[in-house]
């Protein structure tokens, strides 16, 4: 019933089965957080694609820009502020601690795509916890994710 539900409300059939996030998060010194989520993509308005899943305030999401729909192979990590570079993903996670939320923005390492009927996603990089001034190291695999068929208007507000 539950998985029902959940697919529903992400505008899928319930025969057609969600995606999935795979999440792991390496804070200094020693700690990890780790997450499974249920997972889902749509097209962007003007190109690209983004996938994202969340559970109980832990997340990651992925954006990919170019010209085309989703494509296959490795994307560089564009900043948040570049706005000229025609291909290329930004990769952010969000993780809890304790009551409070943190998160970080991907600036070293890569996304890989595997794309057709789904999608498959995975982000392996570096960021900084502002909150914590800390590098945080995540590992992110999206498996199986299907591209819904609403479009929606992707874009940074600097």
């Amino acid at each position: 019933m539950v998985l029902t539900l959940a697919a529903a409300a992400c505008g899928m059939g319930a025969k057609e089965r969600p995606g999935h996030l795979y999440a792991l998060l390496l804070r200094p010194p020693h700690d990890t957080t780790r997450f499974e989520a249920v997972a889902s993509a749509r097209h962007c308005a003007g190109g690209g694609w983004f996938i994202a899943g969340n559970t109980r305030g832990n997340g990651v999401l992925i954006w990919t820009r170019s010209r085309q729909g989703p494509s296959t192979g490795e994307f560089p990590l564009l900043t948040r502020g570049d706005s000229v570079s025609p291909r290329g993903a930004m990769a952010a996670a969000r993780f809890m601690i304790v009551d409070a939320s943190r998160g970080v923005t991907l600036d070293s390492g890569h996304v890989v795509v595997d794309s057709g009927a789904r999608i498959s996603a995975r982000a392996m990089g570096t960021g900084v916890d502002a909150a914590a001034g800390h590098r945080v190291a995540v590992e992110a695999r999206f498996d199986s994710v299907p591209l819904l068929p609403d479009t929606v208007a992707c874009r940074v507000q600097l």
